[in-house]
Parts: C-alpha cells; structure tokens; sequence
C-alpha cells in the first residue's frame, strides 16, 4: 500500500508515521509532502491507495484543499487530519467525498490505524458496487432494446400481496402513462369488454392448474396483445407468483 501524508507540521508527520510503522501498515510505502503544490505532483505521478491529508497547508486551507485533491485523486482514499475540533467541518469533508476525518490530538495508533483500515476497504467496495451497477445498467439498457425490438413487456404477479409489477415496456404496450401501481381490476378495464371474460378464464386456469398459458385479447384502444404466463412455485410447492409477457401483435 502506497500512503501520502500530506502535513507541514514536523511533529504532527512524525507521530502519524508512528503510530502506522508500529501497526500493520509497517510495510507501506510513505511518501511525505508539506505542501498542497507538491501533493498533487506526487499524486499525479504515483499510484496512491491513501491520502491523509492536512486541511491547513502553507499553500492551502481549508475545505478548499480537500475540493483540490479530490479532483486529482480519483483512485484513492482520502483521510482528512485536522486541528479543528469541528464535527460540523468533519461532516462536510465525508460529504464531498473524504472517507473520513481524524481530529489531531484525538486519535492513537489504534484508531488511526482502524481508520485507515476500514476506509480503505469500505472504499474499494463502493468501487465493486458502482462497477456492478454500472453492468446492471448496461444489461438493463440492452433488455430495453431487446424489448423495443420484439416489442414485449414483462409482468409479474404476487399471488399472495396481489401485487402486479409492470416493467416500463408493457405499461408502454398498455398505454399506462403513470408510473402509480395497477392492480388487476384497473387491468382488466384496459381490455376490450368482449375479451375480459376470455382473459379472466386463462387467468384462473393458470391459478387452478399452474398451467402456463398463452392468452390473445385485444386493448379497448384496438391494439392487439398475446399474454404469456408462468407459474412460480414456493418452497412448500405451491403457486406463489404469475410472471409472462405481453407481446404485441
């Protein structure tokens, strides 16, 4: 691990060396700045994992200097050391993207240490989870345009809550602007009134014998739509959920 401590004050430097030399982090990699100016050159040619940084510098003070060195550390873990004892200060910095703040003259090995430790990981988590939501939303980009294509819409029913879940695709098919949960009442209204009992027929069928079904009606607009279901058991075998498609025709 690669850590810069940004600190003019000699003591206050030598002490947090100190107190990392004498923990786990004795085989760390420590580069040292006094200055604002110099930090930002290390940063910008060193692959830094942690920062503890100083907010009052000769060249910087400051909520500024935090703002300075989070533009230019977008890979690393800031720490923030102040003199301050300003909870309000504290608060602002985690705000803006610090992982946390140590009050100078408050903190020992032991919780500079655990400091460093647990916003280190805590970090290089938020990293995995922003990367796994970056790929949920390209694979929820790609369905979208899978849908568009085949124009199909995915629905899922709770057959215990009587909850009806729409995706933004059949309530596109459906012609439902709003985005306020339907139920299956509001449902049925949609249809053409000489298809509601057909529909109501395969929608019992499906309840009484799991069968999956495949169900033409048409909208009370004229648009033509088939729904496919399928039924979804629980762990004690019984029919918990309806999931299909509505695909127009």
């Amino acid at each position: 691990m690669n850590i810069l401590l940004v600190e003019d004050n000699p003591g206050d430097a030598f002490l947090v060396k100190f107190y990392l030399e004498e923990s786990m982090f004795s085989k760390a990699q420590f580069i040292h700045a006094e200055f604002l100016g110099t930090a930002i050159d290390l940063i910008s040619k060193n692959n830094i994992d942690v920062i503890l940084l100083d907010l009052g510098l000769p060249d910087s003070q400051g909520i500024d200097t935090l703002k300075k060195v989070l533009e230019v550390s977008t890979n690393s873990v800031v720490i923030v050391l102040t003199g301050l004892d300003d909870e309000d200060l504290g608060v602002k910095t985690v705000k803006l993207g610090a992982q946390d703040f140590l009050v100078k003259g408050q903190f020992d090995g032991k919780v500079l240490t655990s400091s460093v430790r647990y916003a280190f990981e805590r970090y290089q988590l938020q990293k995995q989870v922003a990367k796994y939501t970056d790929k949920l939303d390209e694979s929820k980009m790609q369905l979208s345009c899978i849908q568009e294509l085949v124009q199909t819409g995915y629905w899922q029913l709770d057959l215990n809550e009587k909850h009806l879940y729409l995706d933004s695709y059949a309530r596109k098919l459906l012609d439902i602007d709003s985005d306020e949960g339907i139920d299956l009442k509001a449902l049925l209204k949609l249809i053409d009134p000489t298809d509601t009992a057909h529909i109501e027929a395969a929608y019992r069928s499906a309840i009484e014998s799991t069968a999956d079904i495949d169900a033409p009606f048409k909208l009370a607009n004229g648009k033509s739509i088939v729904c496919r279901s399928k039924g979804i058991l629980n762990e004690h075998g019984k029919l918990s959920k309806l999931c299909g498609v509505f695909i127009e025709q």
